[in-house]
């Protein structure tokens, strides 16, 4: 049995950067560093707004406040890309058990070249995993874990993404919340991949782990510029060199999600939707494929 510190963790940080997060005191807006990107689209009395998030943060990143805050209050309902209540943080621990380790006596050295494998055991040991349990994960778990264990390692608060920091907030406000996709849907998208996309995936990974802290700053900071080129740049250009990976991450869930926010965009209420800046931006996000149907999409931050 592998040792519960090391599921679930939801995907790769080099393709969304995704975690959990506590409740974040407001601030004033004088204090705030970020102002990631929302949007609005309008309906008579009817307001859905859209805000890209990142799933990890340092703790030094302050964008609780100002619009946020307020369009967290004004909020009827407030969705997310998967609701994660314990019922299904446990489903999510079954599925990575089902999906995420080799049960035929299979080992990732099988699919690594020699040098990648042993790379991948010092980083695995360096981060407090042990070898013997790391060899035996499939290629995108270990992906995962390797890259949310070195951020973790710097020093970043994995209680301070922007989803659960939101999620926790909308709780205690006792607001309506709900989800974009089954936590099913959303975790198969990680491991339904052959084994050799997914060994690309990890290759890639251990290349990043040489400069994680210049990778993810630039990560958050795109993000908290809201700068569309800078993210487009930081969070799209990478993932799309792994097609397939693209394809069901991304494209394929930008997709399904829209017929669900038109349905949430019909209701006569002030929604928030929650969800990866990924998703939002580009030619093929969730914001262009809003307006290729005719929906108007302000931008308000």
């Amino acid at each position: 049995m592998i040792s519960s510190m090391y599921i679930p963790v939801k995907r790769c940080v080099f393709y969304l950067l995704i975690i959990f997060a506590v409740s974040v005191p407001a601030k004033a807006q004088d204090d705030l560093n970020a102002k990631p990107a929302i949007w609005r689209l309008d309906r008579g009395d009817a307001s859905l707004y859209l805000l890209g998030s990142v799933h990890l943060l340092p703790d030094n990143i302050n964008w609780y406040g100002g619009s946020i805050e307020q369009i967290v209050n004004d909020a009827d309902e407030v969705v997310f890309e998967v609701h994660l209540t314990p019922e299904k943080e446990s489903r999510s621990t079954q599925i990575v058990l089902a999906n995420g380790i080799f049960q035929n006596g299979d080992t990732l050295n099988n699919h690594l070249e020699p040098e990648e494998y042993e790379t991948l055991i010092s980083l695995a040991q360096s981060y407090g995993i042990p070898g013997s349990a790391i060899s035996s994960f499939k290629p995108w778990y270990a992906s995962i874990v390797l890259s949310v264990s070195a951020i973790v390692k710097q020093g970043w608060n994995p209680n301070s993404g922007v989803d659960k920091s939101i999620e926790k907030i909308a709780a205690v406000q006792n607001k309506t919340i709900s989800e974009l996709e089954t936590v099913e849907f959303q975790m198969s998208t990680l491991y339904d991949h052959p084994l050799d996309v997914q060994a690309a995936m990890l290759k890639d990974t251990l290349v990043q782990l040489k400069d994680i802290n210049a990778v993810t700053l630039e990560m958050v900071d795109a993000w908290a510029s809201g700068d569309a080129e800078r993210m487009n740049v930081a969070f799209l250009e990478p993932m799309k060199l792994q097609e397939e990976i693209y394809e069901k991450l991304v494209l394929q869930r930008n997709s399904n999600w829209i017929p669900v926010i038109e349905k949430l965009f019909a209701k006569d209420q002030v929604t928030l939707v929650v969800a990866g800046v990924a998703h939002f931006i580009g030619d093929d996000g969730v914001i262009g494929m809003l307006e290729e149907k005719g929906y108007k999409v302000i931008r308000v931050q």
